[in-house]
């Protein structure tokens, strides 16, 4: 009985230091830690801590924090993936900025350069899975030839009152140019008429004697002009008689011989 009485008794010590082991085995469950003050520290760390495990880790547990809560982190970590001296941070970087929401198309570039442009090939391939869930999640990579977004520019204010405005220099308008009208030019000479052929006239005769002309009318077409009737031509100079030969000499002046008349 004395046994089983003692084995009760450490039975329910045992139940009872349980708690209290437990505690010290496992340890006190951790305060919550304050984001407003943890955020600046971890960026601190990743910037300027010489361990290199130190900055990996700040890198990581960076991707738990939201980037539009607190805007510097996105460009802290581009800048510890462009800058820094050991690959393990430059790949817990691209890891971090592959996990943060909303996409940036900084965030985007940035991959891509880091893509190109470093030489360890751990952080390469650290860098293409970030991209691809990059591109995932909606990212386009921008083309070469697009035009940036042109913003308009404000208006001018108002003047204040009391103060003239910018002077307006007057506007003159030229004088209308004229044309000067071209030249008269010599008449353009008139058609000549159509000839008229001339109307001849008989005298009354016998229509059936054959000698006797008859008188042909010829129409004369509709809009035909008359004639021109010019100054009268002048007579053509007659003909001067030619002289006779000369005669042989005593031919000329004796003549012929007259004969009497017989009666």
């Amino acid at each position: 009985m004395k046994w089983q009485r003692s084995f009760a008794i450490l039975t329910t010590a045992a139940v009872l230091a349980a708690p209290a082991q437990a505690g010290l085995i496992f340890g006190k469950k951790k305060a919550p830690v304050d984001p407003n003050q943890r955020v600046p520290e971890l960026l601190d760390v990743v910037r300027t801590s010489p361990d290199e495990h130190k900055r990996a880790q700040a890198a990581e547990e960076l991707r738990r924090y939201d980037p539009q809560a607190y805007p510097d982190m996105v460009p802290v970590l581009i800048g510890v993936l462009a800058g820094d001296a050991k690959p393990s941070v430059r790949a817990e970087a691209a890891s971090t900025l592959g996990k943060l929401r909303p996409i940036s198309p900084a965030v985007g570039q940035a991959l891509e350069q880091a893509l190109a442009k470093d030489g360890s090939m751990r952080v390469r391939l650290q860098v293409r899975s970030s991209l691809l869930q990059y591109h995932w999640s909606g990212y386009r990579t921008p083309k070469k030839d697009a035009v940036p977004p042109q913003t308009k520019e404000p208006p001018l204010a108002p003047p204040l009152p009391g103060e003239r405005g910018p002077a307006t220099p007057p506007v003159t308008l030229a004088p209308p140019v004229t044309h000067p009208p071209p030249a008269a030019g010599p008449p353009a000479p008139a058609a000549p008429a159509p000839a008229v052929p001339p109307v001849v006239v008989t005298p009354p005769g016998d229509a059936k004697d054959p000698s006797v002309p008859v008188i042909k009318m010829t129409p004369v077409p509709s809009g035909a002009r008359p004639m021109p009737t010019g100054p009268a031509q002048p007579a053509p100079p007659a003909a001067k008689p030619k002289p006779a030969p000369p005669s042989p000499s005593g031919a000329a002046e004796q003549g012929p011989e007259l004969s009497p008349p017989k009666w």
